[in-house]
């Protein structure tokens, strides 16, 4: 009787830890995104952002992170060979992204960004006042009329 009750104990710690562990693996994601590069000087073009790496959410809180490929084709910071990206997702407002090569850790010429934690939507904001963004900017106005 014993024996059955400790088989029992051991079983269902088995199944929970079974749990967390499957909750807790990162989810790949592979994706090619059609962008719009607006520039200070009024210029508009066309990109992509091809986005190849995994998520990783944490129990019990709103956090996330991505670490892979982040290649914004019209910026080659992002894609020198062996750069990898790390987003961070510390809430809905919050977010910071790093490029890691060769053992150096930079945000490039970033200033802000705005990623779903989806990698749907994508707003970039560089140093030089570039807006990088998967949404439809107005520019009727002056440049930059998101949220950055």
């Amino acid at each position: 009787m014993v024996q059955k009750i400790k088989r029992g104990i051991i079983a269902g710690i088995c199944i929970i830890l079974a749990i967390f562990y499957i909750l807790q693996r990162p989810v790949p994601i592979n994706k090619e995104l059609e962008a719009m590069v607006y520039t200070a000087n009024q210029e508009e073009c066309a990109t992509s952002i091809v986005i190849d790496g995994s998520i990783k959410k944490e129990r019990f809180t709103e956090e996330a992170s991505f670490v892979g490929y982040f290649k914004i084709n019209c910026y080659p910071k992002s894609y020198y060979a062996g750069t990898t990206a790390r987003i961070d997702w510390h809430s809905d407002v919050a977010q910071n992204i790093r490029f890691m090569c060769a053992g150096t850790i930079s945000t490039l010429d970033i200033k802000d960004i705005e990623i779903d934690r989806t990698m749907d939507h994508i707003k970039i904001l560089l140093r030089d006042g570039t807006i990088i963004s998967t949404i439809k900017e107005d520019t009727s106005g002056e440049h930059g009329v998101s949220s950055f």
